[in-house]
């Protein structure tokens, strides 16, 4: 509500003239984020272009029945000062592409690494997302048919917000457009790296089946889907509804050679502990560091028969000793989830008269998912009892037992968690003309929500601890360094756990997030504004308000501690939400055409408020009708996540070198595994945090010196700054260590700080650190995307179109504090695994539109090595993995002119991630670049029927 009236005065003001989705003779219900084009001509529907770009006609369009992304005007022909990339639907089919995540990631302005499916025992194994440029996905804004969608309730890395793009329904998708750069001037809060506006189908005159079969050659993650659509025009009513089913199975770890249990190991195949007891030495020899193993008191022949039969006595490769171990231990972790869909499309239009339409749009998605992250994170060991025993011989030990399938009812497939997750968007609304003024109008409400549960396999603290105990026979006393001492029975430590025991101290344990959107919006705009030497100026404005909110609230049992070796993320709130924004297009002169948009916004919650005003100065310049040169400055910014602001304590695990540790054992490479421990954390809000603030500009050029051919070369640069982050952990663990070495004053504001957010034992291991979200950091980004394309003319075979897409990371440095020296992100692997560099091209050929075939080629340069991500650019081994080419090939054969028969093969020489000789701990890869999935094969049937099914 605003609080004085020349507030509300200058919101009336600037809403006077948004134009949107409102279309000049039929008024269009979809209001969408400014498409513009890239000025370079639009080549065969088979798909010349690579999945980054195929960019949108430079010459003028009717607007009547498009979608336009990246401008408030209703006018593609000023809209080429920022690129705009697009895939159509076509163009995705033929690349064979099998969901949205798939178009997105192969974008070469995808550089960065992000978390998925593969990230066993991450927050988000059920989400998928992308990093433009190599920011944080929180950076690049997702809309759908113009319009945001809600968050997913679940947070990436546990700690931010972010867009699920994996329950969007591919088959009903018309195109993608990713606008790259600032937007916040048109579209608010988190349009810094980009955004992408994925357009679904619009219009319908007939219906479609389409029928899609495949799987891979390695066997799991075989797929189906099934689609129907049809649309009609009943008079003044247009109906088109559109439903999807899609289902896929799990594809496992031991499917894969490479990820096989210890089988794909590049240091040769060594079984991993299965039962083990490590001794950690004694009281006056104590440090943290395994020394040996005890001894299995009668080998490993009761347990021979886990994990199929390949448990054995086994020598440990780094210390003196044996436990009882196999090399199949990793192999049952889900790469592919297991995953059935259901989606649905309905758009409504209605005419009442030529200067008024009504109008409503529903999406909706239901998908569940199922998949595990392994046995890596199923097992039990003395984790609440300070990790580390004393035995009645003096040892200190770890005693550790992982949880193979037959010691479960219905092995690993009964230890699947399960997600269900309801996704939808849904608006009504009315648009049309103020007569012959040239005035237009549009008016909608929106809500936009997720609604997710889960059921997650897992062990009761309480019964599984006190099934073991029975086994270590605690004394109640402690030793010297204040552990508990234990009589172990070790005969029975090393016997399998029956089924009957394992239900008794396991769970399905219930969550559940929930997440929405509401927003009304208000805009009017004229495209013929007044004339200029150039042309008709345009003018468009909107006000808008709304609200969100996430809530993720934390079951019992993990507040209560009551599950073993697991942690959770609890919060919610709600934020209030008002914007106005304007766009004016001046066409100076034939050959200058200026664009300027501003938009402010201001949010509310009972902790304070947040507001910003963005702007955006965008030129064109046509010194001949085949050149275009373009550039533009803008101003952009995120509001603070709303997890950021409610969050609760947050609970996480981590694994880094302790400096503290390797300092008082006089350690000479502190990255060393020796130095690495085993800790938890919690993650706190802060209410008081102010938006991340960002400005970017670019300049580029698009000619066509020839028929059919078009090149063109753009640079952008991305300066963040005031960025929320996290606290970053290295830093408070360095000046824990420097606190407590007396390198810093133990009495300073720094150190009693620090010193209250560590925790350590008595024997100054690390236990626990709490960190803060802060607004401190400071990244920047160059970067440069070139795009040629070129259809030959037709010949008597045919006709050819190629399409070669590049983008170079110039510079991404990130500062975490003032004052320090900023880290090359690119260089610098302990911080960042992203690419540089991507290529991607295509060779289309079509005859007679009855043959189509494409050829799909995908470049990653190289990246760091698994020494240089988990030690230091630095450390010695460090280095690079070689590039990852893969292709795609697509051939489609129409018999009849409603009928396309398809054979896709996605991975066509079935390669695997490269071969990273340092990657020795499982699975071997870095799953935030690369998949282990192998050659697929698809087949594709579409049926069109009743008359024209696209306009």
């Amino acid at each position: 509500m605003l609080k004085t009236p020349i507030a509300a005065a200058i919101l009336a003001a600037l809403s006077f003239g948004f134009a949107a989705a409102a279309n000049a003779d039929a008024p269009s219900s979809v209001t969408v984020l400014g498409s513009s084009a890239s000025g370079a001509v639009q080549t065969s529907s088979q798909g010349a272009s690579g999945p980054s770009s195929s960019t949108t006609d430079e010459k003028p369009k009717n607007l009547d029945t498009v979608v336009v992304s990246g401008s408030l005007i209703n006018n593609a022909q000023i809209q080429t000062a920022t690129p705009t990339y697009t895939v159509t639907a076509a163009e995705i089919k033929a690349r064979g592409f099998n969901s949205v995540t798939e178009v997105l990631q192969n974008a070469v302005q995808a550089t960065g690494s992000v978390q998925g499916p593969q990230n066993s025992g991450g927050f988000t194994q059920g989400a998928q997302t992308v990093s433009l440029y190599g920011l944080s996905p929180e950076f690049t804004l997702l809309l759908v048919d113009g319009k945001p969608i809600t968050n997913f309730g679940q947070l990436y890395n546990g700690q931010s917000n972010f867009n699920n793009i994996s329950n969007i329904p591919i088959s009903l998708v018309e195109r993608i457009d990713v606008m790259p750069g600032g937007g916040s001037s048109i579209y608010g809060s988190s349009a810094i790296a980009g955004v992408v506006n994925i357009v679904t189908k619009q219009h319908m005159d007939g219906g479609e089946i389409e029928v899609r079969a495949g799987g891979y050659d390695g066997g799991g993650g075989a797929s189906q889907r099934i689609t129907g659509s049809w649309g009609h025009d009943f008079g003044k009513l247009n109906v088109l509804a559109a439903i999807e089913f899609d289902n896929s199975s799990p594809l496992w770890g031991y499917q894969r050679k490479l990820t096989d249990g210890s089988l794909g190991d590049p240091a040769g195949a060594t079984p991993e502990r299965v039962i083990g007891v490590g001794n950690y030495g004694n009281v006056n020899t104590f440090t943290g560091a395994r020394q040996s193993y005890i001894e299995p008191p009668n080998g490993c022949g009761a347990v021979s028969g886990l994990f199929g039969g390949t448990t054995a006595l086994s020598p440990s490769p780094t210390v003196p000793g044996h436990f009882c171990g196999s090399p199949k231990v990793y192999g049952y972790t889900t790469f592919i989830n297991q995953s059935r869909s259901y989606d649905g499309l309905l758009k409504l239009r209605y005419d009442v008269n030529p200067n008024l339409r009504l109008y409503s749009d529903v999406l909706l998605d239901w998908q569940q998912q199922k998949f595990t992250p392994g046995s890596q994170f199923l097992y039990w060991a003395p984790n609440d009892y300070g990790s580390y025993v004393q035995d009645q011989n003096g040892n200190i030990v770890s005693p550790t037992h992982v949880f193979a399938p037959e010691e479960m009812p219905g092995g690993y497939n009964s230890q699947l968690t399960r997600q269900d997750d309801l996704m939808y968007q849904a608006d009504i609304g009315a648009n049309g003309h103020f007569g012959d003024s040239g005035w237009d109008w549009d008016v909608y409400f929106m809500r936009s929500g997720d609604r997710t549960t889960t059921s997650t396999p897992s062990l009761l603290d309480g019964a599984v601890n006190r099934y073991f105990l029975n086994i270590m026979q605690p004394t109640g006393q402690p030793n010297a360094l204040g552990q508990g001492i234990y009589n172990i029975n070790y005969n029975q430590f090393f016997m399998p756990v029956s089924p009957a025991d394992f239900a008794s101290f396991s769970t399905n344990l219930p969550g559940s997030t929930n997440t929405w959107l509401n927003n009304t919006r208000l805009t009017l705009s004229n495209s013929s504004l007044f004339n200029l030497p150039g042309g008709d100026a345009g003018f468009a404005g909107l006000i808008e308000g709304g609200n969100e909110a996430w809530y993720q609230p934390v079951n019992p049992l993990l507040a209560n501690n009551g599950i073993f070796a697991a942690t959770g993320t609890s919060g919610g709130g709600q934020r209030q939400h008002e914007a106005s924004a304007f766009e004016l297009n001046l066409p100076v002169l034939k050959q200058l055409t200026a664009d300027l948009s501003g938009r402010y916004d201001h949010y509310k919650t009972n902790g304070g408020t947040n507001h910003k005003f963005t702007y955006k100065i965008a030129l064109e310049y046509r010194p001949f009708d085949t050149w275009l040169i373009r550039g533009n400055y803008s101003t952009a910014f995120r509001a603070p996540d709303m997890s950021s602001l409610f969050i609760g304590p947050s609970g996480f695990f981590n694994n880094l070198p302790d400096p503290y540790q390797c300092a008082v054992q006089h350690g000479t490479n502190c990255g060393a595994q020796q130095f690495q421990y085993n800790f938890s954390g919690n993650l706190l809000s802060n209410p008081k945090l102010q938006p991340t603030t960002a400005t970017s500009w670019t300049v580029g050029t698009v000619w066509s010196p020839i028929d059919n051919l078009s090149l063109s070369v753009d640079y952008l640069h991305i300066n963040i700054t005031n960025e929320v982050v996290q606290q970053d952990i290295p830093t408070l663990l360095n000046l824990d260590s420097q606190c407590l070495l007396g390198q810093l004053p133990a009495s300073s504001l720094t150190c009693q700080q620090t010193l209250g957010q560590v925790t350590r034992d008595g024997a100054g291991i690390l236990q626990n650190v709490n960190t803060y979200f802060v607004n401190i950091a400071h990244e920047e980004t160059n970067s440069i995307t070139a795009q040629v394309k070129y259809t030959f003319p037709e010949t008597r075979v045919g006709r050819f179109g190629v399409q070669f897409d590049y983008n170079d990371m110039l510079k991404h440095a990130y500062q975490l504090y003032p004052g320090t020296t900023p880290i090359n992100e690119l260089t610098n692997s302990f911080y960042s695994s992203e690419f540089k560099d991507i290529v991607a091209g295509s060779v289309s050929w079509s005859l007679h539109d009855q043959w189509g075939s494409t050829l799909y080629w995908h470049r990653y340069s190289p990246s760091p090595n698994y020494i240089g991500i988990s030690q230091s650019a630095t450390a010695p081994g460090a280095g690079r993995v070689g590039v990852w080419n893969t292709f795609n090939y697509s051939l489609s054969y129409s018999p009849a002119k409603n009928l396309d028969v398809s054979f896709l093969v996605n991975n066509l020489f079935n390669r695997m991630p490269p071969r990273d000789s340092t990657y020795t701990v499982y699975p071997y890869f870095n799953t935030q670049n690369y998949n282990v999935y192998g050659r697929e094969y698809m087949l594709q049937l579409n049926l069109r029927f009743g008359g024209k099914t696209h306009d």
